[in-house]
């Protein structure tokens, strides 16, 4: 059977272009014209139609319908689905009266066995898929309070920040930077709390100046702000890929050597991580880990009347090795 994958080589596109296009993504932004393009070559190469298998929905949730971070889950979870001989329909879904309300429609309709949330979930969200009767799963995002009481896997954001510091520490780094998103968000919480543990394990005291936040997780201009308030710091942990790979664009465009003057670290292993020059270093959970969420969720859509929720708390990440991170110059 014709893969995705193989459709995307024959085209000289990206995987991620494919898909967004074969699992039906609302709010992508591809050109009609590479729409069609990919629509055709599907059809002459003979491609299966996801119409005649059962479908999976992979949700993702008040994000970017291309967020990069996402975009590599939502490769990962589709491969783990076709492996299951399953469909997969990808959603962008935002906390939006009119868009919630499209998400229950579907819910109602029962036509999708199952679904995974991903993004930056909220009480709206979790309501919603709690009450309903359709087999669901929240992928990754760490849930505050609800680890009990809904069908999760989750990734311990805490404990990940605390690793990504205490390496940097290791490195000689002691003034470090932490650039992230919206603590209104938990999983920024989450990340404040680790790279502040990481501080105090070590003995090391935290400046509070260098904790940084943008609430549209520009790196480009975090960086630019800790420029403009002087503020010194040999290493950066950032909060993920996006924010990271900014922060590196605009070290390198005022002439500052990155990992030789800055060293960064970021969280996730997404397309930014191996398209940057040099290639980002970053802590991540594991492909395998990340696959696992499919079995899970086919566990629930077989056990409908099994009593009790699945929860699952990932703590052990690996690091991908870029060329970001360096020893402390002396």
């Amino acid at each position: 059977m014709i893969t995705k994958k193989e459709i995307a080589e024959h085209l000289g596109i990206s995987r991620t272009a494919v898909s967004l296009v074969l699992n039906n993504a609302p709010s992508s932004t591809i050109s009609t014209k590479t729409r069609n393009k990919i629509l055709q070559a599907a059809k002459g190469l003979g491609y299966r139609d996801i119409e005649l298998t059962p479908k999976l929905c992979f949700v993702l949730y008040d994000r970017d319908a291309n967020d990069p971070r996402y975009m590599a889950d939502l490769q990962i979870i589709e491969s783990e689905v076709s492996r299951f001989n399953y469909g997969l329909v990808y959603m962008n879904i935002t906390s939006a009266p009119e868009s919630l309300k499209k998400m229950q429609k579907i819910l109602a309709n029962q036509e999708i066995e199952g679904f995974i949330i991903a993004g930056d979930v909220d009480e709206k969200i979790v309501d919603l898929f709690r009450h309903s009767n359709t087999p669901y799963i929240f992928h990754g995002m760490p849930l505050q309070d609800k680890e009990n009481c809904l069908n999760l896997v989750a990734f311990d954001e805490r404990k990940l920040a605390f690793d990504a510091t205490e390496y940097l520490l290791s490195l000689g780094h002691t003034r470090i930077a932490l650039f992230m998103g919206s603590l209104d968000y938990h999983i920024h919480q989450l990340t404040l709390e680790g790279f502040r543990q990481a501080h105090e394990t070590n003995g090391i005291p935290l400046d509070y100046s260098l904790i940084q936040i943008s609430n549209d997780e520009n790196g480009y201009e975090l960086c630019k702000r800790t420029k403009m308030l002087q503020l010194n710091y040999t290493a950066a942990f950032c909060a993920n890929t996006v924010i990271q790979f900014g922060a590196l664009q605009y070290l390198q465009s005022t002439g500052i050597s990155v990992p030789h003057d800055i060293s960064l670290i970021g969280s996730g292993l997404s397309e930014l991580v191996k398209v940057s020059s040099p290639q980002l270093t970053t802590y991540y959970v594991t492909l395998e880990e990340k696959a696992k969420t499919v079995s899970k969720l086919l566990e629930i859509i077989n056990n409908r009347n099994h009593e009790g929720t699945f929860s699952s708390l990932i703590t052990n990440f690996e690091r991908f090795e870029g060329g970001t991170t360096a020893p402390v110059k002396q």
